[in-house]
């Protein structure tokens, strides 16, 4: 992949990404991740010598996928920011924040956007995971195969045809691992 990847926040959802797309062949020099928490870029950059910016308009002008790492509560104003700025329509945003919708998205970036919503599940830490991944009508194939490689590096993935069965979904691979934890903790007890 010779795209360039922009993070729009750098927590540990982010991290897991950037980590599991470098250990499979992405370069660093292909991803720029872009925070207000100028310890948490120090924290990749130096961990993954990848590019950092506090200025997020600027990393996704020179972007071609748009991850929005940011928690659910920060996505509106995160996507009204960038909205803002000018855009090519062929950019492709992967959300991976919990419960907010494509529809949203979309509009809060101005609509007609290239949209793939997943989430993760806490193994992805560890590039074990589990994801569910939606994609709106405006997503090409192209970009439905190059959401699924970045999402593939963090472990399985499998494609919902509705957004509301991307729910279920995260519902049962989100909660499948502390089922097994605590089915660990029992044995031990």
């Amino acid at each position: 992949m010779n795209q360039t990847i922009c993070f729009i926040g750098g927590g540990n959802m982010a991290s897991s990404l950037i980590g599991g797309m470098l250990a499979n062949g992405i370069a660093a020099e292909n991803i720029i991740a872009c925070d207000i928490s100028t310890e948490a870029l120090k924290t990749l950059e130096e961990h993954f010598s990848i590019r950092t910016s506090t200025d997020s308009p600027g990393a996704v002008n020179q972007a071609d996928i748009i991850v929005l790492a940011v928690k659910p509560n920060a996505m509106q104003t995160v996507c009204e920011q960038l909205a803002e700025i000018e855009q090519s329509a062929d950019k492709l945003f992967i959300s991976i924040a919990a419960g907010v919708h494509e529809s949203d998205i979309n509009r809060w970036l101005g609509g007609s956007r290239s949209i793939v919503r997943c989430m993760p599940n806490t193994p992805a830490l560890l590039q074990l995971g589990a994801t569910g991944l939606y994609a709106n009508p405006q997503t090409s194939d192209t970009q439905k195969q190059i959401a699924q490689t970045i999402l593939d590096a963090v472990g399985i993935t499998v494609w919902v045809d509705e957004e509301l069965l991307l729910d279920a979904v995260t519902a049962i691979s989100g909660s499948g691992p502390a089922y097994f934890f605590y089915f660990i903790e029992l044995l031990q007890a």
